[in-house]
């Protein structure tokens, strides 16, 4: 009884070591025509799982006169109305200018250049993440 017990307990063991090595070794294994097997292991720096590309970022410049603006921790948020009547939010902070000596706060009415990270938000606003203050 007591070899018995002895003998589910190592295969109980046997089965777990396996099943813990067989999921941090990945192997694709193929047979050649001549009946050899080619057996490839996956390296754990080699990224297996699909994933979406994010999208380049786009760039891009626009001047406009500040019609709003917000203040945050370390720079600010300002609405931007174009000759054309476009409407661009566009976040000025220390962090995310190329050149930190670029940075000033503008006010209400100042015409303002600005070159940035452009995208738009969940409510299809135009958004810029500005690099360059002009």
């Amino acid at each position: 009884m007591n070899a018995l017990k002895t003998n589910i307990q190592n295969l109980a063991m046997l089965s777990a070591v396996i099943a813990f090595s067989s999921c941090e070794t990945h192997k694709k294994v193929e047979i050649k025509e001549d009946g050899t097997e080619v057996v490839k292991i996956r390296e754990p720096h080699q990224d297996t799982i699909d994933k979406v590309a994010e999208p380049a970022m786009k760039t891009e410049s626009v001047e406009g006169t500040v019609s709003e603006i917000n203040f945050g921790k370390d720079g600010y948020t300002a609405k931007i109305e174009t000759a054309s009547k476009e409407n661009y939010f566009v976040t000025v902070s220390h962090s995310n200018l190329k050149d930190h000596s670029q940075y000033k706060e503008v006010k209400k009415g100042d015409k303002i250049h600005v070159v940035g990270d452009y995208w738009k938000n969940n409510e299809g606003e135009n958004q810029i993440t500005v690099r360059e203050l002009h």
